[in-house]
């Protein structure tokens, strides 16, 4: 039986932005690691913390993990770049408290990591394959995972907005032209909520480069949608992300209504108890996605 190989980043990589919640530049370098790391955060002022579950510390419109100065934010457009491009081991090295919005999708950060390619290491790659189901409900809000012999993600989403309204995308992550479109979708917010969020000292650094606004009926930004289904795909996206701090890619289905990061936490909280519900082994070889 063959097995699929662990692989982290041929060289490093920089990335440079402002940070969407805090507004402070910041310089990010991703750089390869060896097998068995899994995804490391490192703060040049600080310190170290493993991207998990039991890592989050924050989940109000962002995903932020690890307490006080070892705490990193906004990790979830990266985490979805990494999970998108087949990336096992790679340490993150910031030099601030959040990540860079960069233009609001995953894109960039999955650009980088093609720009450089990744490398095959001497080490088996490890899966969560779902065998049973596991939920998560709130309020008519839900997370389902299923048994499946592939990725696919299905979520779900319903705003009054009329610039939004219900939208529904099912996406299958071994389709390049699936993992493309997801990664392109940027993050969205309601212009009448700017002035709640900015007055928590959230949003200081959103704009129109790095966020879609829509207010109403309108879609605020001049160059419109890059996608008809973009908000439903965003939605996606951070799920795509936050489910990597399971700790390895999931083999399964995933079926998702209105989700967003404080239930993507809980769901992947949920799973790592279900223990009898996965199993988590070497993958038997299957394509890597690092050419989408």
């Amino acid at each position: 039986m063959a097995f699929s190989f662990q692989t982290s980043l041929s060289r490093p990589v920089v990335i440079e932005g402002v940070g969407l919640h805090g507004g402070a530049p910041a310089r990010v370098t991703l750089q390869p690691a060896r097998a068995g790391r899994g995804v490391v955060f490192r703060r040049e002022d600080a310190g170290e913390v493993f991207a998990s579950v039991d890592a989050i510390s924050s989940t109000a419109f962002n995903t932020g993990l690890g307490h006080g100065e070892r705490s990193v934010g906004t990790v979830e457009h990266l985490m979805a770049a990494i999970a998108l491009a087949d990336v096992d081991n790679v340490l993150v090295e910031i030099d601030g408290p959040e990540l860079p919005a960069l233009d609001g999708s995953a894109a960039p950060w999955l650009d980088a990591i093609l720009s450089v390619g990744l490398r095959t290491l001497d080490a088996p790659r490890e899966t969560i394959r779902i065998l049973a189901p596991v939920a998560v409900e709130d309020a008519g809000r839900s997370i389902r995972a299923e048994p499946f012999d592939g990725r696919i993600v299905e979520v779900s989403i319903a705003f009054s907005d009329a610039a939004i309204g219900a939208q529904k995308v099912t996406l299958d992550l071994d389709n390049p032209a699936d993992v493309r479109r997801v990664a392109s979708a940027r993050t969205f917010c309601r212009r009448a909520d700017i002035d709640g969020m900015r007055a928590k000292g959230l949003s200081l650094g959103g704009s129109l480069d790095n966020a879609v606004v829509v207010d109403g009926e309108r879609v605020l930004n001049p160059s419109g949608l890059r996608d008809s289904q973009e908000f439903a795909l965003h939605k996606a996206l951070d799920l795509i992300g936050d489910l990597r701090l399971a700790g390895a890619p999931i083999i399964g289905r995933i079926v998702a209504e209105r989700p967003g990061h404080d239930l993507n936490a809980r769901f992947v909280a949920a799973l790592a108890r279900a223990e009898r519900a996965f199993a988590r082994g070497a993958e038997e070889n299957r394509p890597l996605r690092a050419s989408a």
